[in-house]
């Protein structure tokens, strides 16, 4: 069984870019996968609490548990347990919200998520694609490949070992005209990932 885990994280319940796309995402992916799961976190109405100095503690000694530690454990068990990743993640003050920034705090996690060899850093979640749909207000810079949404959360996916991630951006959402036409783009976008022969992780320049 294929397993999907979507990562929400905007404040808004409603009219939110983000969850639409998401939700656009996620119906075409039942329809490519009719017996898969689907895994739903939501950092917003399940909100993560953001690290203390006991948990890193409890990162390093094993003897040590709290509240904290065991959420940290079920979050990186289902990321373990996924297949694919999608991350929705609008941008707030030119970051991602500290809600997804905490979760991060809690699955970035040695021995468990990565690890280090004579190499360096080596991510523990291999054989899995993610999926990130972004949104920011205003409009993204041509000279820039990635925004700064994607850019962070795919030096933290790297860092795990996944590599292979979907890039989905809407960008200049403030003016409803850009909006409209970008959702457009992004659903067309999202069709033709699914659409690809194997739908291999599928990376464009923006």
């Amino acid at each position: 069984m294929t397993t999907l885990l979507r990562i929400d994280s905007s404040l808004r319940m409603n009219d939110s870019y983000s969850r639409l796309m998401g939700d656009y995402f996620e119906e075409r992916w039942k329809t490519k996968h009719a017996d898969g799961k689907i895994i739903t976190r939501d950092v917003t109405l399940q909100p993560t609490p953001h690290l203390t100095q006991e948990t890193v503690n409890g990162f390093f000694d094993e003897t040590l548990h709290s509240e904290q530690l065991e959420l940290s454990d079920l979050l990186i068990e289902e990321l373990h347990a996924s297949d694919e990743i999608l991350i929705n993640c609008p941008m707030y003050n030119y970051g991602i919200p500290s809600s997804l920034k905490a979760y991060f705090d809690l699955v970035v996690r040695t021995k468990k998520t990565f690890a280090y060899d004579a190499t360096g850093i080596r991510g523990l979640l291999l054989d899995k694609k993610a999926s990130i749909i972004s949104v920011m207000g205003i409009l993204q810079p041509a000279t820039q490949e990635k925004n700064p949404l994607e850019t962070q959360i795919t030096r933290i996916l790297n860092q795990l070992g996944v590599i292979e991630i979907g890039y989905f951006p809407m960008d200049g959402m403030i003016d409803p005209e850009e909006a409209s036409l970008k959702m457009e783009q992004q659903r067309n976008h999202i069709n033709q990932y699914f659409n690809h022969q194997e739908y291999a992780a599928h990376t464009t320049s923006h």
